[in-house]
């Protein structure tokens, strides 16, 4: 046995060994003989008939957390009942319970060694994955534990009798990034929760409200996601004093135009009676400006004011706590704009087909850029070639400035901009936006590339495509496109040998004969045979691979042209495709000669496709029948 693989067999085990037993905290102990001891020596092919004794697995790191991007690596280590490494021994990888396995080797090399990668595959449960190793009929299974995602509860600590307050659940996994899309289970053991079951939004997160009901105590928040061992739960106490501590005024309903002060009001009893004069309410916004700017003001007969104003529209929450116990209200109304300055008008499609709808989208600013609430907006068409409609003339903004209609559009097309809607607030403040109604087929394109195919040695076939768009160029699919290849003409002359060595045709500008059949009804009808040879020339060359074909979702088709190699170079034919959709019809041709392929015309030992005479013959007059093909 050579001294050099015994010392590098001898290396890769001792490397192995003191990875699993002295290296990272993150790696898995060895899997094999109980003192970690194994076989040394050459790795060696195993014959058919070699038996595998052991599979040594590896995982690193053996915890992962439940970030998108966390992976461990997974090795097996396969040797025969003497110790001895195996060489070219297939190994099964396995997991369970959402691992996902990528397996990078799974014939054993030189090492005995068979590797995979194992990886969260974006399922962020804390988990426990078994992954398992099998050679022959020997496996070892390890665990990778996945772990980190966590769900909270944040909101005030303290509410009072006949209160509420509002609470946000947040699912994350172990990069603190929001998980969608989770069921969470909701719960209290006093008061009353707005929700019991609520679905993750994009961050993650939930808002639940709980009421105080008339009953003092401690309320125990419960919230969980998943389920069995990967359940991930918190909880959150929250003391509904005895106290009376919630607002007066102003009404949730109330709006408040911006620059004006509104006065908040919080009354605060306990036992029935006001809490004493001079008790501090510390006030916060989450939008406006507090008159005191520090929010800190005292009770007098038991309630607390404050003023507040804003400059930029839109709903406010203000809190009312007190400082010492955590004892808090919320009160929630709006600043609203209501002096529009601009109009930004948009279409949730402006690409439409025959009878489909739009949203017709107006957002109103006022001079500062806030949203205007509570403004009449007019909507009207000023010009549409499609004969659509809107379903109304007036809206009046929400919120967010917006007012909007429905746009359905006609029975006909519009041409590119064709519909031109225009809405109007405040009498003279406009704006417009433009549509089109043409997503149909209303533009067909057909090419071809440099290419010919020879499948035997008497035909050849040429590759084309048929591309359907709409007016705008966008693609239209599953459209019906109807083919037909007719010839158009022919020449007459013959092939010479060129200065180069190669099959040219002569003359080099050979006569060209109009196509016989000039009705194209495949009938010779009189005055059509003008040469007397009393049937039409030319015949028809060329055929199609399908009389018509259908555009996929990028809007293109193909399709073959197939036809003599004798033909090549002598008939001129047309190529057409049409389609129609809607009542309308497109139709795209191209004229050209059918080609003959390089390599059949640059041996001159052998004869070009046909002969060394035209297909059609050789004389350079329309009225002669000279052919004898």
């Amino acid at each position: 046995m050579s001294g050099k693989l015994l010392a590098r067999a001898c290396a890769i085990f001792l490397a192995l060994i003191l990875t699993a037993c002295g290296g990272d905290d993150n790696s898995s102990p060895l899997a094999g003989s109980p003192d970690g001891s194994g076989g040394s020596g050459d790795p060696t092919t195993p014959s058919e008939d070699a038996d595998v004794g052991t599979v040594e697995l590896i995982a690193n790191p053996v915890r992962l957390d439940t970030s998108t991007n966390a992976s461990s690596s997974i090795t097996a280590r396969i040797k025969d009942s003497n110790g001895i490494l195996l060489q070219d021994v297939p190994v099964s990888f396995s997991a369970n319970n959402g691992g996902t396995l990528e397996v990078t080797q799974q014939i054993t090399d030189q090492a005995g060694i068979a590797s995979a990668t194992l990886t969260t595959d974006s399922d962020p449960r804390n988990r426990t994955v078994t992954v398992t190793a099998q050679a022959g009929s020997v496996s070892r299974s390890l665990n990778v534990e996945i772990s980190g995602t966590s769900i909270s509860i944040s909101g005030p600590s303290s509410i009072s009798l006949g209160g509420s307050a509002n609470y946000r659940v947040t699912l994350a996994d172990a990069d603190g990034s929001g998980i969608s899309g989770q069921p969470i289970a909701l719960s209290t053991n006093r008061g009353t929760l707005s929700a019991s079951n609520l679905t993750s939004s994009s961050n993650g997160s939930v808002d639940v409200q709980l009421s105080g009901g008339n009953t003092g105590g401690t309320a125990t928040i419960t919230a969980s996601a998943y389920s069995g061992s990967s359940q991930v739960s918190a909880t959150q106490n929250v003391v509904i004093a005895g106290d009376s501590f919630a607002f007066t005024a102003p009404d949730t309903a109330t709006e408040v135009d911006l620059g004006v002060e509104q006065q908040v009001t919080i009354e605060w009893q306990v036992d029935g009676n006001p809490v004493a004069d001079g008790t501090q309410v510390q006030f916060s916004a989450t939008r406006g400006t507090l008159n005191p700017p520090t929010g800190l003001v005292t009770t007098s007969g038991g309630e607390a004011s404050i003023g507040i104003t804003s400059t930029n529209s839109g709903t406010t929450t203000v809190t009312a706590t007190d400082p010492n116990s955590g004892l808090s209200a919320d009160l929630s109304f709006e600043f609203i704009a209501n002096t529009p300055d601009s109009i930004n008008l948009q279409a949730s499609k402006t690409q439409l087909d025959l009878g489909e709808t739009s949203e017709i989208i107006a957002v109103i600013r006022d001079a500062s850029n806030n949203l205007v609430k509570n403004q009449e907006i007019s909507f009207r068409i000023l010009e549409d070639g499609s004969g659509g409609n809107l379903s109304s003339s007036l809206d009046v903004t929400d919120s967010q400035g917006r007012a909007s209609t429905i746009y359905t559009a006609g029975s006909n097309t519009s041409g590119r901009d064709g519909v031109e809607i225009e809405a109007v607030v405040d009498g003279s403040i406009s704006d417009t936006v433009t549509l089109t109604v043409a997503r149909q087929a209303l533009r067909l394109a057909i090419g071809t590339g440099n290419e010919i195919e020879e499948p035997d040695s008497v035909r050849y076939v040429k590759e084309y495509v048929a591309i359907v768009t709409d007016a705008n160029g966008a693609p239209v699919e599953n459209a019906n496109i109807e083919l037909s290849a007719l010839p158009v003409g022919y020449r007459k002359g013959s092939y010479a040998v060129s200065t180069d060595d190669n099959w040219v045709l002569s003359p080099s500008d050979p006569q060209f004969c109009e196509a016989e059949d000039t009705n194209q009804n495949g009938q010779l009808d009189p005055g059509e045979d003008v040469n007397g040879s009393e049937k039409l020339e030319p015949t028809n060359s060329a055929a199609t691979s399908s009389s018509s074909i259908t555009s996929a979702s990028d809007g293109s088709a193909s399709f073959s042209l197939l036809y003599p190699q004798s033909h090549c170079n002598w008939v001129q034919i047309e190529l057409t495709a049409t389609v129609r959709v809607g009542g309308s019809e497109s139709v795209e041709t191209s004229r050209f000669y059918l080609s003959c392929l390089a390599s059949d015309l640059s041996n001159t030992d052998i004869s070009p496709p046909g002969g060394t005479e035209g297909l059609y013959g050789v004389a350079q007059d329309c009225s002669v029948d000279d052919f004898t093909n």
